[in-house]
């Protein structure tokens, strides 16, 4: 099944008095922050306000580019976004390279004008055909997903190697990444690349230091998986916090255990796919924990539920074996509730057709009943969604308020969701919003997912289109289908007719 995978590149730059330029770029788990660069072309920053002024009028897009920035970040004029604006549109209409380097980034984040990554991507892309190095690696990072054109990593390369032999340090950390995968484009044979890479390469690439939805156990020799996963799970707290998107400065207090397997019991219970994942590999293969395939199975549908395809993988492989299914049944014949849950589970996905739906919904209500918390959860997504019983929004709540009284934060975060969207109280909002905001800095791409739907919308937070292709793109990065399905809508709901923007396959 095919894995989700998204550019991800950050475009941070600091404008300094002197005249130099630093960027930080293509740096994992953070959101876009707003940001220009300064050029490094003569400068006006020590001259008057008025003289500024005086030479942006007469034509001179050095003086009209620095006068859009002053403007934009207060720097000698009272902040001004729209006069912002208008002084680096006059020096982009003039062609000038770091104005339409910092125009795009406006439009990329949407900025005093509304988000268009595509019109951001032809600025990079005149830019860096200017010899600009920032413009040259947004334009060849812009070439490795297909949201805004076709992937193309043969032209990719071309421009990011071209920011890096111009000393571009953030091009030279991704050209890193293009050798460890032995991606390697040299001038001669440039016409002959074959761009087909594997999702797991494309994944490495344009998000070098999170691999765990992406971890492809099965590529991997069986004697070193263990080590590979004790690696990951011997990082330090902060490592590990980053890997699993838990905001280090905002971490709940409840998080006391900072081992590792501490770290991803908090990040699953937070409703991290990935921690999830990983949970389930370990019980599946007896690493650092007792071998159960039946739990292994539950944290395989957890996580499914929660939008990772690979985990979907893994429970329908696990499903095939014929000793899973006596086992199983065994645990069902003992009341066991995570084997009820699993097989109910399997059975609403349609992997299963050995129980009617009845028996798959009294499964799930027998395992409510010894407080299974999945299974509270289970069933509040079917009747959401109508599977196996007839829909009911109403009993639905229920199961997942009953659930939020077991302490489940993924039921937290579906009542404070609908609550959202359904619920008129606009004292409620707020409260909601938050626990939204919460549960993104525990580790949630679930909440991340359905936080970018409200700034998509504009509920119970401004209208913030940016913001939520910001929070879709995290979300999809770390497993989420859905967020990956909202993020290319929106690029498609605005996509240009042009050619160039077609996309024509997905690799």
């Amino acid at each position: 099944m095919k894995k989700i995978f998204c550019l991800v590149f950050l475009l941070i730059s600091t404008l300094y008095a002197q005249d130099t330029t630093r960027s930080q770029a293509f740096k994992q788990n953070q959101f876009f922050r707003p940001t220009v660069f300064k050029a490094k072309y003569p400068s006006y920053s020590l001259l008057a306000g008025y003289l500024l002024v005086t030479e942006a009028n007469r034509g001179d897009p050095f003086a009209q580019h620095e006068l859009g920035l002053r403007y934009l970040l207060g720097q000698g004029f009272s902040p001004d976004t729209v006069k912002s604006i208008y002084w680096i549109r006059k020096a982009v209409d003039q062609n000038f390279p770091s104005a339409r380097y910092n125009y795009g980034i406006l439009l990329f984040n949407g900025i005093g004008v509304p988000w268009n990554p595509f019109e951001a991507y032809l600025n990079f892309k005149i830019a860096g055909g200017m010899g600009l190095p920032e413009a040259q690696f947004a334009y060849g990072l812009s070439l490795t997903d297909n949201l805004i054109v076709n992937r193309n990593l043969t032209e990719a390369y071309t421009f990011i190697n071209r920011s890096a032999s111009a000393g571009y340090e953030p091009a030279k950390e991704v050209l890193k990444q293009f050798k460890k995968m032995n991606i390697l484009i040299p001038a001669d044979s440039i016409k002959t690349q074959n761009n087909n890479l594997s999702q797991d390469q494309i994944a490495n690439l344009i998000q070098s230091e999170w691999n765990l939805d992406y971890y492809d156990f099965d590529t991997k020799e069986e004697e070193n998986i263990d080590n590979q996963l004790t690696e990951t799970l011997n990082k330090n707290s902060s490592e590990l916090k980053k890997m699993f998107g838990i905001n280090e400065g905002l971490i709940s207090s409840s998080l006391t255990d900072t081992s590792g397997i501490g770290i991803l019991k908090f990040a699953a219970d937070n409703g991290s796919p990935e921690a999830l994942l990983i949970f389930g590999r370990l019980y599946e293969k007896g690493y650092m924990l007792q071998k159960d395939l039946v739990l292994s199975a539950s944290y395989y549908l957890r996580a499914y539920r929660l939008g990772s395809f690979k985990a979907g993988e893994y429970l329908f492989q696990l499903f095939q074996q014929e000793s899973f299914n006596k086992l199983i049944k065994d645990r069902i014949v003992n009341k066991d509730a995570d084997a009820m849950y699993v097989w109910a589970g399997l059975t609403a996905l349609g992997m299963n057709n050995q129980i009617s739906n009845q028996q798959a919904f009294d499964f799930l209500t027998n395992a409510v009943k010894n407080n299974h918390v999945p299974s509270m959860i289970e069933l509040g997504l079917l009747y959401s969604s109508g599977a196996i019983v007839a829909k009911n929004k109403s009993k639905a709540i229920d199961f997942w308020e009953l659930a939020k009284n077991s302490d489940s934060k993924e039921a937290e975060i579906r009542i404070a969701f609908i609550e959202l969207t359904e619920t008129p109280k606009s004292d409620s909002k707020l409260n909601n919003v938050r626990i939204l905001e919460k549960a993104v800095n525990e580790g949630s791409s679930f909440a991340q997912s359905l936080l970018g739907y409200c700034y998509e919308k504009g509920i119970g937070v401004i209208e913030n289109k940016a913001q939520a292709v910001k929070l879709y793109r995290h979300s999809a990065q770390r497993g989420n289908q859905s967020a990956q399905n909202s993020l290319k809508r929106m690029y498609d709901e605005i996509r240009p007719t042009d050619e160039e923007f077609i996309i024509y396959s997905e690799n």
